[in-house]
């Protein structure tokens, strides 16, 4: 039971170290913004310092969790893959009986 204590501690240490990271890039940006604002900078410059710190975050996902985080795509979903027992209650237009 100590092993699966510990785990769930280590998880939380990772949610709230990248809650810290999500605060601190919402203050980067505000910060940004503010001085290519005051400095008459192109707004091309914010979107690349937004691009920047948006490959930062990408990359600390995925050495967190392994995973990458994919934009939604727009579109009909597919059908479920179901198995072929099952696949005979759903109509050929992806639908339930």
């Amino acid at each position: 039971m100590i092993r699966k204590r510990r785990e769930w501690e280590i998880k939380l240490h990772l949610l709230e170290s990248i809650a810290r990271s999500q605060r601190a890039l919402a203050s980067m940006l505000e910060s940004a913004a503010e001085v290519t604002a005051a400095a008459g900078l192109p707004p091309t410059l914010l979107h690349e310092h937004i691009r920047a710190l948006d490959r930062m975050q990408a990359a600390l996902l995925r050495a967190a969790t392994g995973t990458a985080w994919r934009p939604p795509k727009r579109g009909a979903p597919a059908p479920p893959w179901l198995r072929q027992g099952v696949r005979s209650v759903w109509r050929e237009d992806g639908r339930g009986a």
